[in-house]
């Protein structure tokens, strides 16, 4: 089977992560599928692209003028038939609405869209007018798939019939540390005490203002504690504006972006989700997957996998006092809390594989096509 991806990808985050993993199993599985990664025209090799390469995975750059371009979408779509493609994949706002919105007369391929999450929570941005034409764009695939349950229930695909509506949850490959990790800033950082970690895109759905305030509160309870957040993003300079009005330089680290971050969770004693809105989160898999505890607010799909007490602590958005208090007892309770964390970790390998996100897209794109 011959499967299109098409995405525009901003860095290599969740859905990139995902979109790799999906293409790799499929790979094995003896399909074939090719990536188009979309960016405008002069723009460098992108992250997604060089991590292709290195996995051996097909991509093909596209590159065109910003917004709605028919022009740049029916290149695309030359392409796919000329490679006689049978399957068109859309992973995000900006491909779904390129391929969405074009005729099913011109398309002549079933095209399936993954929703991985909306992440505008700002009412009046660009951001969420390209949410708004998305909701759009979903009503003309012939499949819209949710990385979990509670993302199917969502306002923007309450319009769309029922059985055009799949959930098929994110997946991640077995993880393994490999060669060691170098001596760098981070890894000393975490030989100084109990580090607190998050890895994300330093962006305001994330929440991390209200995570380094919570981090602020728990120096009271546990005062040889850090805070480590990988990633990078537009949030950085104000990120660091609060740490610096809080007096916590050298209790909190920003080292910016890092290839396979997951390798550094076995150096941390705590992984901190505190995002404002998400879909079902790598990060969190991976962390689970890793046998890290794990903190992390009750949005999108997190409820469903982590349940109190069993295989992690949930709390609600915003807050940063239960956040801190949630972290603080982990700390006390540190046996219980790896015993969730193993429970966890067996859950991710039962329920969250790649293997079997790939066989459960698979199985849809012959339905469409049968």
């Amino acid at each position: 089977m011959n499967i299109l991806h098409v995405i525009d990808s901003g860095g290599l985050y969740g859905a990139e992560m995902v979109l790799l993993n999906l293409a790799a199993r499929q790979k094995d599985m003896g399909c074939r599928p090719v990536v188009a990664s979309i960016g405008s025209r002069g723009e460098e090799i992108k992250p997604l692209e060089a991590q292709a390469h290195r996995q051996g995975i097909e991509i093909i750059p596209f590159r065109f003028r910003n917004g709605p371009n028919v022009l740049g979408a029916w290149g695309i779509l030359r392409y796919a038939h000329a490679r006689r493609m049978q399957i068109l994949h859309t992973h995000g706002y900006k491909a779904d609405i390129l391929m969405g919105f074009m005729p099913k007369k011109l398309r002549r391929l079933p095209v399936v869209s993954t929703v991985h999450g909306w992440t505008g929570i700002e009412p009046f941005s660009r951001i969420r007018l390209y949410e708004w034409l998305d909701g759009l764009s979903l009503r003309y695939m012939d499949a819209v798939c949710t990385v979990n349950d509670a993302l199917r229930e969502h306002p923007r695909l309450k319009g769309l019939q029922h059985d055009k509506v799949h959930v098929i949850r994110n997946g991640i490959t077995k993880l393994d540390a490999g060669k060691p990790l170098p001596d760098d800033e981070i890894m000393e950082f975490c030989r100084h005490g109990f580090t607190v970690v998050s890895i994300g895109r330093l962006s305001k759905e994330k929440g991390y203002n209200h995570l380094i305030e919570a981090f602020d509160l728990l120096l009271k309870d546990v005062g040889q504690a850090q805070l480590l957040i990988i990633g990078e993003g537009p949030e950085r300079e104000a990120l660091k504006n609060i740490i610096k009005e809080k007096g916590l330089s050298g209790k909190v680290l920003l080292p910016g972006y890092r290839d396979q971050a997951w390798r550094y969770l076995p150096f941390c004693k705590v992984f901190v989700l505190s995002s404002l809105t998400e879909g079902l989160p790598i990060t969190l898999l991976e962390a689970m997957y890793m046998r890290i505890p794990v903190v992390a607010t009750a949005v999108g799909g997190i409820p469903k996998i982590i349940t109190p007490s069993l295989t992690g602590t949930l709390v609600p958005v915003g807050n940063s006092i239960l956040l801190s208090e949630s972290i603080s007892g982990v700390h006390k309770f540190y046996q219980s809390a790896l015993d969730m964390a193993q429970r966890a970790k067996d859950l991710v390998c039962l329920e969250y594989s790649d293997d079997r996100m790939a066989r459960s897209y698979c199985d849809l794109y012959q339905t469409l096509l049968n």
